[in-house]
């Protein structure tokens, strides 16, 4: 029988960054709880952004829909909790300012765009599931 996941503390710092260059979106994330690290069926992360910077657009679409240099997740649901800065959100029907406090669900089937818009760098913690990796 295999052995259940049990719990863990991860401190961020504990936590190598995936450079914005490496990361699915272009911007700094660090992947903080995983399938493959932790037998979770969810992926909790945090991503930095400074002022200016933007992803590129990302799909939770079943089918992949993305333009070259975009990312496909397949279908998957997404939560971000907004900590600092304010991010513009945009999806293929509105656009939404995000302040610190706020929490957005994105739901499977869309196509997403974050941008900081804040002279301020922005942190958020975002989870998605099923788990990513």
């Amino acid at each position: 029988m295999p052995e259940r996941p049990r719990p863990v503390v991860i401190p961020l710092s504990d936590v190598e960054p995936i450079p914005a260059e490496d990361a699915p979106t272009k911007v700094r994330i660090s992947r903080i709880i995983t399938r493959a690290k932790h037998g979770s069926n969810l992926t909790q992360g945090v991503c930095w952004m400074d002022p200016g910077e933007q992803t590129n657009r990302w799909s939770s679409a079943a089918e992949d829909n993305t333009a070259p240099g975009d990312h496909w997740y397949g279908p998957v649901d997404e939560t971000y909790y907004i900590v600092e800065g304010t991010l513009r959100f945009t999806w293929d029907e509105d656009v939404v300012d995000l302040k610190p406090g706020d929490t957005v669900y994105l739901a499977p089937g869309w196509n997403y765009h974050l941008a900081n818009v804040s002279d301020e760098p922005a942190f958020f913690v975002y989870n998605m599931t099923p788990a990513q990796e």
